[in-house]
């Protein structure tokens, strides 16, 4: 897999938001930062029940990040839409609902898009019946014109699906395995068409691989992401071999998120929950063998321009954006090594 795929830039929309937007004003107190799980007032009771369910979860360790311990409150979609726009934009959002719901439809980040069978999402393609999706990126409310400073970042995490039983399973998957980015579909669901970069959605109460620690240093694990069709394409291009599974961990630790300005901005993404935000991450690829694994390793490694030391290959992340860029520092180290029938990779300092 090369090292664009792994460790990607930020979009060219999103860099050109970052960079306008001005530090915080010396002696400017900053507005303080809350939490909200947002859902329409017009959801089934359903879909309100586990918007309620995912705002009293305070034993979530994304949660714990994002409230600080303190609980989630649960608001009106509608309302928080018409509220000034530093509500919204100074707030980590957690928005569950159909994609019918007026917030998820401004926040929907265009990866995924409602059929008449029921979702397309890129690199799982066409999907039918109760399916769960969720995805995360940092908060384009807070990276958007209405906004002159940028004190800290702000996250959104859209928890949504094609019917209230798929909108349940993705808020299960978040509450239980806290997933952050993945499909997840129930029984009996379909392909209506098939495409080039197709992959199966998991299934109700799927199991995570067991080599992510709850810590590592003083970073504290907060999410998983599940790697899309395209991504299982670049490791086989890499290594002629297809991964059985591929899994990315996201670590937190204090701080990461609360520097302010444009410049800031760019480490804010990399440390985000965005599915190709690779800051303080352990990523895993899992194969059929140990000897498949001891193949796909090196060449991973070559791939990554990574340098063997010992048992593993360490380098440096590449740049977010052209070097000459203000702000666009190297992100730090890149480690890789085997475990068993295991490859991975971790962006997390000291490991």
């Amino acid at each position: 897999m090369k090292r664009r795929d792994f460790l990607c830039a930020a979009s060219s929309a999103s860099v050109a938001a970052a960079m306008v937007l001005p530090r915080l004003a010396e002696g400017v107190i900053p507005p303080s930062r809350s939490c909200h799980v947002a859902v329409d007032d017009d959801a089934p009771a359903q879909i309100r029940d586990a918007a309620h369910a995912v705002a009293n979860a305070r034993e979530h360790p994304l949660l714990n990040v994002m409230t600080r311990t303190a609980g989630a409150a649960v608001v009106s979609s509608r309302h928080l839409l018409s509220a000034p726009l530093a509500e919204r934009a100074y707030s980590h959002l957690i928005l569950v609902g159909l994609p019918s719901d007026p917030l998820i439809r401004i926040a929907w980040q265009r990866e995924a898009q409602v059929t008449a069978a029921g979702f397309y999402v890129f690199g799982f393609g066409a999907l039918k019946g109760d399916i769960g999706y969720i995805e995360s990126d940092r908060n384009l409310f807070l990276h958007s014109p209405g906004i002159s400073t940028t004190p800290f970042e702000t996250e959104v995490v859209t928890i949504t699906g094609t019917t209230p039983a798929g909108v349940q399973l993705a808020c299960d998957a978040f509450l239980s395995q806290h997933l952050i980015n993945g499909v997840v579909a129930a029984q009996g669901w379909s392909r209506p068409e098939p495409g080039l970069l197709d992959r199966d959605p998991l299934g109700p109460g799927f199991a995570l691989p067991v080599k992510y620690p709850l810590k590592l240093n003083e970073y504290g694990r907060v999410g998983f992401t599940q790697a899309s069709e395209d991504e299982y394409r670049g490791v086989l291009a890499d290594t002629g071999l297809g991964p059985r599974a591929i899994w990315r961990a996201k670590y937190h630790t204090a701080g990461v998120w609360d520097r302010p300005g444009a410049l800031a901005a760019f480490d804010a993404y990399s440390f985000g929950l965005h599915r190709r935000a690779y800051g303080n991450t352990r990523w895993m690829a899992e194969f059929d063998s140990v000897d498949d694994a001891a193949s796909a390793a090196p060449k991973i490694a070559h791939a990554a321009q990574l340098v063997r030391s010992g048992e593993r290959w360490t380098g440096n992340q590449p740049y977010y954006a052209d070097p000459n860029t203000p702000g666009s520092k190297n992100r730090g180290p890149l480690a890789l090594w085997q475990e068993e029938a295991f490859v991975l990779m971790s962006t997390v300092p000291g490991e």
